[in-house]
C-alpha cells in the first residue's frame, strides 16, 4: 500500500538544521513533502491563508524552531492553536534550547513534543523515527 505522502511544514531559519531535518526523516522512512518557512512571521501568514481558503488542506505535521526571526516559534505555535483549522496539527518543537521553561510554556500552548536539537548527528536522526511514529499513529487514528 503506498499512500500519499505527509504534507510537513518546517519553520526553521538555520539552512544546516533544515538539510539536518531532510536527512532525519528520510533516514526515518517518512514519505513526505517538506514546505520551509525562514521566519515566524512567513509561517504565521501561510497559517492565516490556509484559514481562508477553506478548500485547502491543512499539513499533517509543523516542525518548529523556537529562536526565529520576526516572530518567535511560541508566537507561531501561540497563534496556531487559535486556528479553528490547525488547532488539530500535530506540533513537535525543535530548539536547541534545553530550558524548562521553553518546555514548560510549549506545552501549556499545546506542542505535541519537544525535541532539542542535539549536537551528534545521530541523535538528530533519532527526529525521523519520532516523526514517522507520530504520523503514522495520526493516520491510522484518522481511519478508525
Amino acid at each position: 500500500m503506498n499512500s500519499a505522502p505527509f504534507e510537513i511544514v518546517l519553520v526553521e531559519d538555520a539552512e544546516p538544521d533544515v538539510f539536518l531535518v531532510r536527512e532525519a526523516l528520510e533516514s526515518g522512512g517518512v514519505n513526505f513533502t517538506l514546505r520551509v518557512f525562514g521566519d515566524g512571521e512567513k509561517a504565521v501568514d501561510f497559517i492565516d491563508e490556509l484559514d481562508r481558503e477553506t478548500g485547502a488542506l491543512c499539513p499533517h505535521l509543523l516542525l518548529l524552531d523556537l529562536n526565529l526571526p520576526k516572530k518567535s516559534g511560541a508566537q507561531v505555535l501561540e497563534h496556531l492553536k487559535q486556528s479553528q483549522r490547525w488547532r488539530n496539527v500535530p506540533v513537535v518543537v525543535l530548539t536547541s534550547s534545553d530550558s524548562p521553561r521553553d518546555k514548560e510554556q510549549t506545552a501549556q500552548l499545546g506542542a505535541t513534543r519537544y525535541f532539542r536539537k542535539p549536537s551528534r548527528l545521530a541523535e538528530f536522526m533519532k527526529l525521523g523515527e519520532l516523526v514517522h511514529d507520530l504520523l503514522v499513529q495520526g493516520r491510522s487514528n484518522a481511519s478508525t
